[in-house]
Order: C-alpha cells, then sequence, then structure tokens
C-alpha cells in the first residue's frame, strides 16, 4: 500500500476525531510541530524508519520526547498508534493529508501561485475571486515568485496545474514552429 493511501487513511480518522472534539486547531498545531521535528531531524527519522533499531529503543526515543514535548493527550496517543503500526516515519505525510482533509471538509482550496515578480493586493484579490468561481471553493493562496517564467502565472491546486507563463507559451510556439518544417 502506498504511503499516500496510508497516511490518507490516519488523516481522516484524525480529522474525524479533531472535528467531533472541536479541538481541530490544536491538533493542526502539536501535530505540525511534531512533523516538522522529524523532517527537521535526520537522525530522528531515521532511528524511527530503521529496521535494524529494535522497537523497545524507539519506544524509549519517543516517550522521552513526550515527556519534554508534553503534547495533549490525543496527540501523544496518535505518535503511539503510529509507533505501534511502523508508521511513525510517515507523520509528515499523515499532517499533510491530514491538513487537506480539514481544508476539504471547511471547503478550503490551497492555490499555489509561481509568478515572475511579487503580485500586488488588487491582482491576488481579483485572482483569488477567480480561482474561487472556479473551484467553487474558498481559496487560500499562497505565493512564490520565479524569474524563470518570465511572466504570466502559474498556479496548482492540488494535482492540477493551470499554466498561464509565457515561459510555457514561447515553448509551445517553438514545439509547433518545429513540427511546421517537417
Amino acid at each position: 500500500m502506498s504511503v499516500i493511501r496510508i497516511a490518507r487513511r490516519y488523516a481522516e480518522a484524525l480529522a474525524d476525531v479533531a472535528f467531533a472534539q472541536n479541538r481541530i486547531e490544536q491538533i493542526e498545531v502539536e501535530v505540525g510541530s511534531f512533523a516538522d521535528m522529524m523532517s527537521s531531524n535526520r537522525e530522528l527519522l531515521d532511528v524511527f524508519a530503521s529496521p535494524v533499531i529494535s522497537q523497545n529503543d524507539k519506544w524509549r526515543v519517543l516517550d522521552a520526547i513526550i515527556e519534554r514535548t508534553r503534547p495533549s493527550q490525543f496527540t501523544a496517543n496518535l505518535l503511539r498508534t503510529l509507533l505501534r503500526h511502523y508508521r511513525l516515519h510517515h507523520l509528515g505525510a499523515v499532517y499533510e493529508q491530514f491538513r487537506r482533509e480539514i481544508n476539504d471538509r471547511r471547503g478550503l482550496v490551497v492555490a499555489d501561485v509561481t509568478t515572475a515578480s511579487p503580485v500586488g493586493p488588487a491582482e491576488q484579490q481579483m485572482l483569488s475571486a477567480r480561482l474561487e468561481q472556479m473551484t467553487g471553493k474558498q481559496v487560500q493562496l499562497r505565493f512564490n515568485t520565479d524569474q524563470e517564467i518570465i511572466g504570466g502565472v502559474v498556479t496548482r491546486i492540488g494535482s492540477v496545474v493551470y499554466d498561464g507563463s509565457i515561459r510555457t507559451q514561447l515553448q509551445i510556439v517553438k514545439q509547433r514552429m518545429k513540427a511546421g518544417d517537417r
């Protein structure tokens, strides 16, 4: 089974409990902190992913981390469950799927927008309104700049990419010109 499918199952269960207990923000912050800790500390991630390190040693490491950080009982139980099922090293994927799940339940989509130069507030508002109209959901924009696209906008919502960059348009013209030469 793929890591994404596994992570999605844990994330859906996590979201069910978070919504039922009305603790969405707390759980998101706590699980996100642990996911960041794991991704920023390669040695820690390797400990939980390694088949060579005994499960007892992994339990001692996790218990020490929980003792120092003092997360809620719910988050501690999630971490222990993931370790019990040999999946704690996939916490980052679980967290990402959890965020997607809660955003989906809230009717929110995240759009990654790449432009060649920073976008002003008026243009951001227009783009947000257009994307909300296209998706039928509330849109949260995350902006990046990349001078390589020359101009225009590349927007990614989930796995869908809307590429209106000048670089891509130039590549299309170039391909058409080559095809016309044959």
